[in-house]
């Protein structure tokens, strides 16, 4: 009998169906250029958080989309579908499946900041040495990670997603319950053609492949 994981990595994806993905970047560029945005972003995601968990879960949905994911699934990464309507239902499902299969601290992700730095994750579960949750908080007032040991965080219901207020009344919430939590530094987004030309500029001396990629999109797709 294999001992369970100590530790998992989760990010949540959506298929980068133009039109689906990145509406507000889409709404300043078009669907095609956002999408094919979205889809490097993932990839760079998947790179950059690879090796830092026993288990790595990318989750996904559609589920009848799985040959695509598979297809840009790094080595050694958990293929799942996200269970739920509303995306407070699925981070709770998420949370719940790994927490059924005895891992003790567990962390999600999403693809909207691909240039977030490994050290950052990696801070996240040494948070998770001394508090019962961890968050990172978004500059737009969301958060781009959450993480938790041994419980299912309370923090699912009641939020007004995709608004300037979830970081807020998370906190509130963990507060409420007497659970003890950690804060990453902040992080910012991408969401709009700002935040790209901000990312752009933040990765042009870093001679990473994104900036390059991003770059040969905005040619092809805006030129």
């Amino acid at each position: 009998m294999t001992e369970p994981y100590k530790s998992q990595l989760g990010i949540f994806a959506k298929y980068w169906e133009p039109g689906q993905v990145k509406t507000r970047l889409a709404s300043d560029t078009s669907n095609l250029f956002a999408a094919r945005v979205y889809q490097a972003f993932l990839e760079a995601t998947l790179e950059t958080a690879s090796g830092l968990a026993e288990r790595q879960v990318l989750a996904f949905t559609p589920a009848d989309r799985v040959s695509e994911f598979a297809c840009c699934l790094p080595p050694h990464w958990t293929l799942t579908t996200q269970s739920g309507d509303q995306l407070g239902e699925r981070m709770t499902a998420y949370f719940t499946e790994a927490f059924e299969h005895d891992i003790e601290k567990v962390i999600l992700i999403g693809s909207d900041s691909p240039h977030l730095p490994r050290e950052v994750l990696q801070q996240a579960f040494q948070q998770l040495d001394v508090h019962r949750c961890v968050l990172g908080p978004a500059r737009d007032g969301g958060y781009y990670l959450i993480g938790a040991r041994n419980l299912v965080p309370p923090v699912f219901t009641g939020i007004d997603w995709s608004t300037n207020q979830v970081m807020q009344q998370t906190v509130e919430q963990l507060q409420a319950a007497n659970i003890s939590y950690g804060i990453l530094p902040t992080w910012y987004d991408i969401d709009t053609i700002d935040d790209l030309e901000e990312l752009q500029h933040d990765l042009q001396s870093s001679n990473h492949w994104l900036y390059t990629t991003l770059q040969s999109l905005r040619q092809e797709h805006l030129s």
